[in-house]
């Protein structure tokens, strides 16, 4: 049991209410949330010499060194707080989801008159509508596209009164003012509410109604619009698969661990149709039970779910089952036999494919990237492989918006948390040389890596000064430097980290040949075609580039928009948005007929652009 006065303190005034502990080590980080009915018996039995833990739980019980609590007014609320708090730590030893952002919903905004349909990463308590969470960015996506093909809703962000661009190609009513037009849109909204609840037939018969009155009414365009919407519905029923007769709303839970990776898949049932599967990869399951991996698992994901159905159906019940049902307000059962029992064998064959599938991409990504870098210790004659990477490219037009990359691997793969962006300060022109120099200067002045030792393969942190590099701490450094540009842009680069005293093994990449230079040798060495080393150095090349470019379109895009529109007042971001995608640039919208611009932004405005433009 740790000894420390200050968690001998807290234990001790620990309450017999519901809440949230945290406990820490002694550097003050969080090794675990967990929640509690009593927080005072549930803590204390961690330190018990009784205590049955699993083997993760005795080795964190030895560091810790700090408690701290929350008291709060039911299980639900312990729930919801220990899913937040887990989210914001990252703890160690919790069972955790692989993607720490926040899941995705779709919201709709109830309150506006005209509710917009929007994504957002957080719910919160606005009077919205949110459905989800979409584990699958592009699964949202997909659905947000469909929802679109099927339903006229607002998705804009314009004004009103102002048409956005689908209200003129009809799929929009959200700027309607026609008789009946609010209306005509709750119906709308109504409808995708339904949809999205999984009541697809109902959505299905009322749409086949409006296309019959439509054509009736020989209003043939809008009943070829609502044709469309029917087909799109049809196509949705079609790919369901009708999984019961009774109409339940059911999810069914399939777990699967291979080595040291957890999954968990999840089929959604609705109105007794299977409409939807979700992947989530979980960490930090080493050493912990499978009801007890469960467990985490429905009280992190259904604390954060919109879409609760009645039941959760798993092959083994979580820890503590009944008490988490109740927080929930779930039911979750585990069947012996029949259907139930085979969805989830179904749920649970999914989980273990896609873990096996992932496992072999990751096996091949490293076996490949390990040969690559053996490839490379050789041709660059390396005493040993290069574990570190970065690699350094420059992006500008005649000079102009000028920024720079870095990109880092470890072991042959991306370190994407690694990447910076260099916004180039002191050199004017087109002066590629110069700006890497300036680069290199901001990310290694103020350090030179230290004497490496027997064994060390100088993984010392380092502390740069300047620039972007100041804003991260903890700086590791590379093994191998590469420069993209061939013996100029690796000479200019040899300067300044010889001026800094930096003695790492530095490259240059030469796109037109692929070749390597190295520094003092007039020959540059050529990789086989079919090497991995070559592979390698390539996407490391590549990575780099596609970095400074889309660095550099950000900056060109926001230089070339904000020159001219941004004076005008009256012209906020909204319509300058609007005037851009219609006209592309500055001088289609000085070409254009003044009816036009009014129909697009109104009288005054157009005024105003003719002032300034």
């Amino acid at each position: 049991m740790p000894t420390t006065a200050k968690f001998r303190s807290a234990l001790t005034k620990l309450p017999r209410q519901p809440g949230v502990y945290l406990f820490k080590d002694d550097t003050d980080a969080v090794l675990y949330v967990g929640k509690a009915k009593s927080l005072k018996p549930r803590v204390r039995s961690y330190f018990q010499r009784s205590a049955s833990l699993d083997p993760a739980k005795r080795v964190m019980v030895n560091r810790v060194a700090d408690l701290e609590y929350i008291i709060v007014d039911s299980e639900i609320e312990a729930l919801l707080l220990e899913s937040t708090l887990i989210k914001k730590y990252r703890p160690p030893y919790n069972v955790i989801f692989t993607d720490d952002k926040y899941y995705q919903y779709i919201r709709l905004t109830l309150k506006d008159d005209f509710p917009r349909v929007d994504t957002v990463r957080r719910i919160t308590k606005d009077g919205s509508r949110y459905f989800g969470p979409f584990t699958s960015n592009y699964a949202l996506k997909q659905t947000l596209k469909l929802l679109k093909r099927i339903f006229p809703f607002r998705s804009c962000t314009e004004p009103a009164d102002r048409l956005c661009f689908d209200a003129r190609l009809g799929r929009c009513l959200g700027h309607d003012f026609g008789p009946n037009s609010r209306q005509r849109y709750a119906d709308v909204i109504r409808g995708l509410i339904r949809f999205l609840e999984g009541d697809v037939t109902s959505t299905l018969r009322d749409l086949k109604q409006e296309m019959q009155e439509a054509a009736a009414k020989r209003e043939f365009e809008l009943a070829a619009r609502l044709r469309d919407r029917v087909y799109a519905i049809q196509k949705v029923v079609a790919e369901q698969k009708v999984v019961s007769t009774k109409l339940e709303n059911e999810d069914y839970l399939g777990l699967a661990r291979v080595a040291d990776l957890t999954t968990v898949v999840v089929f959604q049932v609705r109105l007794g149709k299977l409409l939807n599967r979700s992947t989530v990869m979980l960490q930090h399951t080493e050493g912990t039970s499978d009801t007890d991996v469960l467990a985490s698992f429905i009280s992190q994901y259904y604390a954060q779910s919109t879409d609760h159905p009645r039941t959760v159906v798993t092959r083994l019940l979580p820890t503590d089952s009944t008490t988490l049902g109740r927080a929930l307000q779930l039911r979750i059962e585990a069947p012996n036999r029949g259907r139930r029992r085979k969805l989830v064998r179904l749920a649970e064959s999914n989980a273990k494919d896609y873990l096996e599938r992932k496992q072999r991409e990751w096996l091949s990504k490293e076996a490949r990237a390990k040969l690559g870098l053996a490839e490379l210790q050789h041709a660059l004659l390396l005493t040993e492989p290069p574990d570190r990477i970065e690699c350094y490219d420059i992006s500008n037009v005649q000079g102009t918006n000028a920024v720079g990359s870095l990109v880092v691997f470890e072991r042959g793969l991306p370190k994407k948390s690694d990447y910076k962006k260099f916004r180039i300060k002191t050199v004017a022109g087109a002066n590629d040389y110069a700006m890497l120099q300036e680069v290199l200067k901001r990310r290694f002045e103020g350090h030179s890596p230290p004497p490496r030792e027997s064994g060390d393969r100088g993984r010392d942190t380092a502390k740069p000064r300047g620039g972007v590099a100041k804003r991260q701490e903890g700086w590791e450094n590379p093994d191998l430097i590469i420069i993209d540009g061939g013996k100029g842009q690796l000479n200019a680069s040899l300067v300044i980290l010889r001026n800094l005293r930096i003695s790492i093994p530095t490259i240059g990449l030469a796109k037109r040949e692929e070749e390597i230079f190295r520094p003092g040798q007039k020959d540059s060495i050529k990789l086989s075609k079919d090497s991995e080393g070559l592979f390698l150095v390539q996407r490391i090349r590549d990575e780099a580039h596609r970095f400074a470019i889309g660095y550099y379109r950000k900056r060109h895009g926001t230089a070339t928009t904000t020159s001219l529109l941004d004076e005008v007042p009256g012209i906020g971001p909204t319509t300058k948005r609007l005037l851009l995608q219609r006209f592309g640039s500055i001088e289609h919208i000085r070409a254009a007929e003044d009816a036009v611009l009014e129909e697009l932004i109104g009288k005054k405005r157009t005024e105003l652009l003719r002032q300034y433009l």
